[in-house]
C-alpha cells in the first residue's frame, strides 16, 4: 500500500478532492465536520470517498449505518501517503507565494516527540530554501521556553498545558497555538487503583517535561502512591516501555496506540489537563518569521501531537 498503490492505479483517476475527503473524514471522525471544512455536502463527501475506494480497489473506511467507525487496515496503510501528497502540494503552492529564505535561524524542538516527524517538517523547509541555515536544538519543552526568553533561540516549538502561564509576552515575541489535545493515562494492561495494595509504576519523561508534571500533580492531588518505573527522554523508548507493560504513562489522546489501554476515573485515575503545541518566534527577522510560517503550514508538524496517525 502507499506509493505502490498510487503507481498501480494506471488510468483510474484519483483527485485531490477525494484525497482531502479521505484525510478529513479520518481526522474529524465523520462526514459532518469534513463537509464543513471542504464546503461540500455530506453526501458529496461520501461520494468522493466511495470513488476513491473504487479507484484503489479496496475499502478504506469502516462505516455502519452511515457513521464512520474507523479506518480499515488498507486505509491505515494508505493514510500516510495521502497526507504526504497533500502536504507536498501545499508546500509547492506555498513556495510560489513566499520569497526564498536566507540566513541563520536557531530552532528549538521537543525531544519527547517522534524524531522523524520533526525532521520531516524541517527537511521540507530546507529543501525549498537552500540558502537557509537552521540550527536545531532538541530538548525538553520547559528548556525551549527558557532559551526563547533568554534570546538564545529564534523559533521554538514546545508543549504547554492549557491554563499554564504564557511565555513570550514581551514586545517582539509572537506565539501561535498549533494544536490542542487532552492527555490520558495509558498502559498495556488494565490497572485499577485501590484494587491492589501497591504503588502505581509510572513511565515518565525526565524532569521538565509537561507530561511528567501533569501526571505527578494529578496523582499527588488524589493521594495516589506511585514510583518511577521507567524514565527516558526518548519518545520511542517511552512507547516501547508502554508496549512492554512496564507501567502507566501519559500520552496525548491522538498518540494512543493499538496496544494501549486508556485508564480513566473508573479505574481510579484522576483527570488530566489538555496540552497545547505552541510555536513561538522571537524577534522580527524575516528568516525566522518565514521559517515559522512554513512550519505552521507543515502537515508533518501539525501531526506531532498525533504521532500514531
Amino acid at each position: 500500500m502507499g506509493v505502490e498503490m498510487i503507481e498501480a492505479l494506471g488510468d483510474r483517476r484519483v483527485t485531490l478532492e477525494q484525497l482531502r475527503a479521505f484525510v478529513l473524514v479520518n481526522e474529524d471522525g465523520g462526514f459532518m465536520r469534513a463537509s464543513e471544512e471542504l464546503g461540500r455536502t455530506q453526501s458529496a463527501v461520501s461520494q468522493s470517498l466511495q470513488k476513491l475506494e473504487e479507484a484503489v480497489g479496496c475499502r478504506l473506511v469502516e462505516r455502519r449505518r452511515g457513521q464512520v467507525e474507523g479506518l480499515t487496515e488498507e486505509g491505515r496503510r494508505f493514510l500516510p501517503t495521502a497526507r504526504e501528497i497533500l502536504s507536498r502540494l501545499t508546500d509547492a503552492l506555498g513556495a510560489l507565494k513566499r520569497p526564498e529564505l536566507f540566513g541563520r535561524v536557531r530552532l528549538g524542538v521537543p525531544d519527547d516527540f517522534p524524531l522523524a516527524a520533526v525532521q520531516g517538517a524541517i527537511s521540507h523547509c530546507l529543501a525549498l530554501n537552500p540558502g537557509l541555515r537552521v540550527e536545531v536544538e532538541s530538548t525538553l519543552s520547559s528548556r525551549i521556553a527558557i532559551l526563547l526568553d533568554r534570546g538564545q533561540l529564534d523559533v521554538g516549538v514546545y508543549k504547554r498545558m492549557v491554563g499554564a502561564p504564557d511565555v513570550g509576552v514581551e514586545e517582539g515575541v509572537q506565539t501561535w497555538v498549533l494544536r490542542e489535545e487532552p492527555l490520558v493515562w495509558v498502559a498495556r494492561d488494565r490497572i485499577r487503583i485501590g484494587a491492589e495494595a501497591r504503588a502505581v509504576p509510572l513511565i515518565l519523561f525526565p524532569e521538565g517535561c509537561a507530561y511528567r508534571a501533569a501526571a505527578l500533580a494529578a496523582l499527588g492531588g488524589a493521594g495516589v502512591a506511585h514510583y518511577p518505573a521507567y524514565v527516558s527522554s526518548s519518545y520511542d523508548a517511552i512507547r516501547r516501555a508502554l508496549d512492554a507493560g512496564l507501567g502507566v504513562g501519559v500520552l496525548s489522546l491522538g498518540a494512543v496506540g493499538a496496544m494501549h489501554r486508556i485508564l480513566s476515573e473508573v479505574d481510579g485515575f484522576p483527570p488530566l489537563p489538555t496540552v497545547r503545541l505552541l510555536l513561538t518566534v522571537r524577534g522580527r527577522a524575516p528568516e525566522a518569521l518565514g521559517l515559522a510560517d512554513m512550519l505552521r503550514d507543515s502537515a508533518g508538524l501539525m501531526r506531532l501531537l498525533d504521532p500514531a496517525a
